[in-house]
């Protein structure tokens, strides 16, 4: 290991966090800190848990958002240490006066709530990514208002509110484009309401684009299979994908889901030192691999060579334009009607067949100069249950006076 960009490659895969420099990382700032958080039993709120847990006492206090009922303490464990009866499709959530009084005192609300089902319908997408973000908002002024102090608010958006965008995309509001998907499209909505919002009142809002999520980066557990699993069948399948369309460079942005949740941790202990200026009239960071994220080509190369019980059948990549893409994608599922597992997978080329990098200068800001990164084959570990390999036994050295 020499150089900075081996140090943040290796550092997840050991267990702990680097910034750019090589230098480890410290604790996020996030201790004492409460927080009101929607979304915690999808893949990205147990992430956010998980990575509180593995502060201990450095991490945050969570008082979570949860629809119909309470759920059980093993639920959520210790870091949820109080649970409040709502519902992100109401306004201010469903929360009564009472129940905020009960809340106390509100450090940051984090929205983590969302629909993810790319097949779902517009009126579904729109119910949960529009409005329960726009909600969300209301009730952090609300609470504001209450506490005699601004209260951020963190939103967990996509960077695939990018469609099929090609080379660099920037940490800023993206222009209309016809090409999105119904779920591209409700999270481009929120996120431009967030901004419109924020920059009137000045309010303190970041929108933190998540890029593709997998299970946890230690023990693989997992709510759902990401887009890349989607795309890789399995050869006891009966109709696996023998060929894949991809441009040329495309990349596959991916995290851990407990590397995401630190990296939500990150931004909000940072924005906490300096008093959350940043995020005053609202800014937007991407919560991604960027230019660490490995391209399509070493992904399913790197698979074949690590996949020893060959369960998978590793398609061959098939160069495609963007058009190509979008026929498939998106028209292909607007007029034929397919399953959900085989709609998914069409998106699912969306998100790891385009040539493309998710700018991180405003993330490294954000947090301090700290920026997430995990080896390519802890990703496909994850992605694939596969079986971590031992590490290499030393070899003893051989006796070099015959070469003397």
């Amino acid at each position: 290991m020499t150089g900075a960009s081996e140090m943040q490659q290796w550092a997840y895969g050991n267990g702990w966090s680097a910034l750019p420099g090589g230098r480890p990382a410290g604790p996020p700032g996030t201790r004492g800190m409460r927080l009101l958080v929607a979304g915690l039993t999808g893949q990205v709120g147990q992430g956010l848990l998980e990575a509180c847990r593995d502060l201990g006492a450095d991490g945050p206090e969570v008082v979570a958002l949860v629809r119909r009922r309470p759920r059980a303490a093993h639920v959520f464990g210790p870091t949820v240490t109080q649970q409040v009866v709502g519902d992100v499709c109401r306004p201010g959530w469903g929360l009564s006066g009472p129940d905020l009084d009960a809340l106390g005192r509100i450090d940051a609300v984090v929205d983590l709530a969302g629909t993810t089902d790319w097949t779902a319908s517009h009126a579904a997408l729109d119910r949960v990514n529009v409005l329960g973000a726009s909600h969300g908002l209301d009730l952090t002024q609300l609470l504001g208002d209450r506490l005699g102090t601004a209260v951020p608010y963190l939103y967990a958006g996509s960077v695939f509110v990018a469609g099929l965008t090609q080379g660099s995309v920037a940490e800023d509001l993206l222009s209309p484009d016809t090409d999105r998907t119904p779920y591209e499209l409700s999270k481009w909505t929120a996120e431009r309401a967030l901004m419109t919002r924020a920059r009137r009142s000045g309010h303190p809002v970041l929108v933190a684009r998540v890029g593709g999520v997998v299970g946890n980066s230690r023990t693989g557990r997992t709510t759902r299979r990401s887009s890349l699993y989607q795309l890789v069948s399995r050869r006891d399948e009966d109709k696996a994908l023998r060929i894949l369309p991809a441009q040329r460079g495309a990349r596959v942005d991916t995290l851990p889901r407990d590397v995401i949740g630190e990296t939500l941790l990150r931004v909000l202990g940072h924005g906490r030192r300096t008093s959350f200026a940043d995020w005053r009239h609202g800014v937007i960071a991407q919560a991604a691999a960027g230019e660490r994220a490995p391209t399509l080509a070493a992904v399913l190369a790197q698979l074949e060579s690590v996949d020893e019980g060959s369960r998978y059948h590793v398609p061959r990549l098939v160069p495609a334009s963007r058009g190509t893409l979008e026929t498939v994608t998106r028209l292909g599922t607007r007029y034929v009607r397919w399953s959900r597992q085989a709609g998914n997978r069409l998106h699912g080329l969306r998100y790891t067949s385009v040539n493309r990098v998710f700018e991180r200068h405003r993330l490294a800001s954000l947090t301090g100069g700290w920026l997430p990164a995990v080896p390519l084959e802890t990703v496909l570990r994850i992605t694939f249950e596969l079986a971590e390999r031992p590490p290499a036994a030393p070899v003893a050295e051989l006796p070099l006076g015959r070469f003397q």
